[in-house]
């Protein structure tokens, strides 16, 4: 039975819902930064050469979690569930990624030697490999512990806003594509500075500690967990670093496109878990039993609305990428339509591949996610060199359905049951607009985009009376709720 105060309930809920709020506005802030910066040089460089930038781009952001290693996941749990201080984790995390990155750089400078073939993107990539050596001392996951999201968006605002500002005002031409290094390596010394200042400030001391024992209790638990985030990354990324050397920068600036874009919305699936994560290892930890109420409701609403918006993306996107990139960008549309639905997957897939971490097996999240990597791996060398940039595309969402169905069965077979049926109606919506729209055939993909929009919220509203339920209580007019504490 539930004992859980009223106003506790109401507590918890004004607080999820406020920083994810804060999260999402942070994160539509900063991607749009981002966008500004990436669509300036889309227009100024040649496609070999932006095709360079999206190659080291792609490259550093593998690195950053190969650095994490699982260990931010590990510091959120033991803070939230405290087993340890912020001081003793704030001191040894930072350590442990510290070895990583000593390990990682040069690794991203060789893979680049050997496989772009590219003067540009190799000094990118080394330029770039400079500044994964900052991130461990990045240390975002002490504030989303404590709950202190404001200063996760404001580091994320610095990060992009200083990269932006540099590429818009210093990079002109390919002259000037170097230039993007030296941006990249500005803005992670800024965004770091500021967390660093912020800790000392608030938490605690900014320091370091090394301990053998401390070091291999992290590693030990935080190795599947960083295994894991590998994998997933390596379905999002292996399809671009096959697809450089089989098909040259010039589709693979046309896949970075429409992948960057694509990636852009996968973040908005880790903003809603990274927020979604503490409650669901609180209630874990507090012993009770296993309620699926939580998951059902939040499988509802990230199924309607993700699946609503890659629907929508995919109509408008012959009009939205020339749009954003230029237009002679229109190729790289049709692998947008097809990645576009990687962010839907990824937000229902992220429920059971988190609830195996907060239930302690997070080994089987690495299966599920090792499964995708192979499936990436399997698919881009068969549809890479048939179709190019839109065979890389195929590839990445394969990927993404083989760790949805996988970390399903995996937390079913734990005895932690994540529901399937409340995403099943918002498929068929998308189905049925997506099969008009194809007979209809509209003139303007952004008209064709609005109405199927309107059609599929419609459909939402008649026929899942569940959905205006879930609705009414994120608004706060429903009481029979489960409760988040």
């Amino acid at each position: 039975m539930d004992t859980t105060a009223p106003e506790n309930r109401g507590n918890a809920r004004f607080a999820m819902i406020r920083n994810l709020g804060l999260l999402g506005v942070g994160q539509v802030l900063t991607k749009g930064i981002a966008f500004i910066a990436l669509a300036a040089l889309a227009r100024r460089l040649s496609r070999s050469d932006y095709g360079a930038v999206e190659y080291a781009l792609g490259l550093s952001s593998f690195a950053w979690l190969i650095i994490d290693g699982g260990l931010g996941a590990v510091g959120v749990r033991r803070l939230s569930q405290r087993v340890a201080s912020a001081g003793e984790l704030a001191a040894q995390i930072p350590v442990a990624q510290l070895i990583l990155a000593l390990c990682v750089a040069p690794a991203m400078f060789l893979l680049a030697a050997f496989s772009a073939h590219d003067r540009t993107a190799l000094y990118l990539v080394a330029a770039m490999s400079l500044s994964v050596l900052l991130l461990p001392f990045k240390q975002d996951w002490l504030f989303q512990a404590r709950g202190q999201m404001s200063h996760v968006v404001a580091s994320q605002v610095i990060r992009t806003g200083v990269f932006m500002l540099i590429v818009v005002f210093a990079v002109w031409g390919d002259a000037n594509t170097q230039l993007v290094g030296v941006a990249e390596i500005i803005s992670v010394a800024s965004t770091t500075g500021y967390l660093l200042l912020m800790q000392h400030l608030l938490v605690t001391p900014a320091r370091l500690s090394f301990s053998r024992d401390a070091l291999i209790g992290l590693a030990r638990e935080g190795l599947p967990i960083g295994a894991g985030a590998i994998c997933w990354a390596a379905t999002q990324f292996v399809p671009l670093f096959v697809l450089t050397p089989l098909a040259g920068m010039e589709q693979t600036a046309y896949f970075g496109a429409a992948h960057r874009l694509g990636v852009s919305l996968v973040t908005f699936s880790w903003i809603y878990h990274f927020n979604l994560f503490p409650v669901i290892a609180r209630r874990i930890h507090s012993g009770g039993a296993h309620d699926d109420s939580l998951l059902r409701l939040s499988i509802r609403i990230t199924g309607w609305g993700g699946i609503g918006l890659a629907l929508a993306l995919s109509l408008a996107a012959p009009r939205m990428l020339p749009l954003l990139f230029g237009p002679g960008f229109y190729r790289a549309s049709i692998p947008f339509i097809i990645l576009v639905w990687t962010f839907p997957l990824t937000l229902l897939s992220g429920h059971a591949r988190w609830l195996l971490v907060a239930a302690e097996h997070a080994g089987d999240m690495l299966k599920s996610q090792a499964l995708g990597v192979v499936t990436a791996l399997v698919a881009s060398a068969a549809f890479i060199p048939l179709l190019g940039a839109k065979g890389a595309a195929a590839a990445m969402t394969l990927a993404c359905v083989a760790v949805w169905l996988s970390s399903q069965f995996l937390a079913d077979r734990r005895g932690r049951h994540v529901p399937f049926k409340p995403c099943v109606a918002p498929m068929v919506a998308a189905a049925v607009v997506l099969s008009a729209a194809r007979l209809t055939a509209m003139a303007n993909p952004w008209l064709e985009a609005a109405v199927g929009s309107i059609a599929f919220a419609a459909l939402g509203l008649i026929f899942d009376s569940s959905l205006r339920e879930d609705l009414l209580w994120l608004a706060g007019r429903q009481r029979n709720v489960p409760a988040l504490t």
